[in-house]
């Protein structure tokens, strides 16, 4: 019995003299923890504090872009993504007016992070997929704009844009439904009926391609560009009359034309109006337009020049 004592007071003190060398280590880690939550505190505490700064920074760009101060909004909007780069609205708003400066790289990089960070933003979808449709890239431009319809399926807008970017696809049929749509939700823009009109016109259905254009130009009767398609539909169907009177209603809005005054130039010579036709291929060509050298001698010469 005396033994089995003696080996548990064995026992009993090598453990109490394990806890001892052990104890420094409790004291250690407790210390290293306390450490690591006052660091913990103090990051947390500057974060809230960029955030805080970075949205008086967004807040300033926005007054600045509301002033027409377009250099100092994007150095804010600049400033407050540096201190929080979270904010996705800091993106959107400086891409916005990258686009707007011409400076579409960098616009598309803002939008593209704006989706990122909110991947309903909507509205970073549409100006994405509108540079896109600038750099003729369509099948991007569409896929933005089908996502931006989603999330706001009400944006007239961004169904006339998407309706183009199918046109330039040969989308022709799904061009239509979108230019439908547009006019479902706002039934006086000239611009969706433009849209019909040059869909029909790719479909070669000119008698309902002149009839959307015409909509439009009653609608908005001071886009040359309208006359301009209007005409050349008339010019192809061998209805010279009316085409030459939207080509000069081009002028009449237009003066810079070239275009127009080639147009009408080629119908002035096939009327073997020679002395029109000459003067209005010089003007076409001052305005730059691309005019084929023989075709402008021929107009030369042929009025006696």
């Amino acid at each position: 019995m005396e033994v089995v004592m003696k080996l548990l007071m064995t026992i009993k003190n090598l453990f109490i003299f394990i806890l001892l060398l052990m104890m420094p280590l409790y004291v250690f880690a407790a210390d290293s923890s306390t450490k690591s939550a006052k660091e913990q505190a103090k990051e947390q505490e500057k974060e809230l504090k960029n955030k805080k700064d970075a949205i008086d920074a967004y807040n300033q760009g926005k007054q600045s872009l509301l002033a027409g101060q377009k250099e100092k909004a994007l150095s804010e909007y600049s400033k407050a993504i540096e201190l929080y780069p979270g904010l996705s609205d800091a993106y959107y708003f400086r891409g916005y007016i990258y686009e707007d400066l011409g400076k579409e790289d960098e616009a598309l990089a803002d939008f593209t992070k704006a989706v990122e960070l909110t991947p309903d933003y909507g509205d970073a979808y549409s100006r994405r997929g509108n540079i896109y449709y600038n750099k003729n890239e369509y099948d991007k431009a569409i896929a933005d704009f089908t996502k931006a319809i989603e999330i706001t399926p009400s944006n007239k807008e961004i169904y006339m844009n998407r309706g183009y970017a199918y046109s330039n696809t040969n989308a022709n049929d799904e061009a239509i439904a979108d230019f439908s749509k547009t006019l479902e939700l706002d039934p006086i823009s000239a611009k969706a009926y433009q849209g019909l009109g040059y869909a029909y016109t790719k479909k070669k259905d000119y008698d309902k391609a002149i009839a959307n254009y015409t909509k439009a130009i009653e609608l908005d009767p001071t886009s040359a560009k309208t006359y301009e398609f209007r005409a050349s539909i008339y010019d192809n169907k061998g209805d010279s009359e009316k085409a030459l009177a939207d080509y000069n209603k081009v002028i009449e809005l237009d003066p810079k034309s070239g275009n127009a005054y080639l147009s009408r130039a080629m119908i002035y010579y096939v009327q073997e109006d020679f002395q029109k036709a000459w003067e209005d291929a010089n003007k076409a060509k001052e305005l730059g337009a691309d005019i084929d050298q023989a075709m402008f001698d021929e107009f030369k010469s042929s009025a006696g020049k």
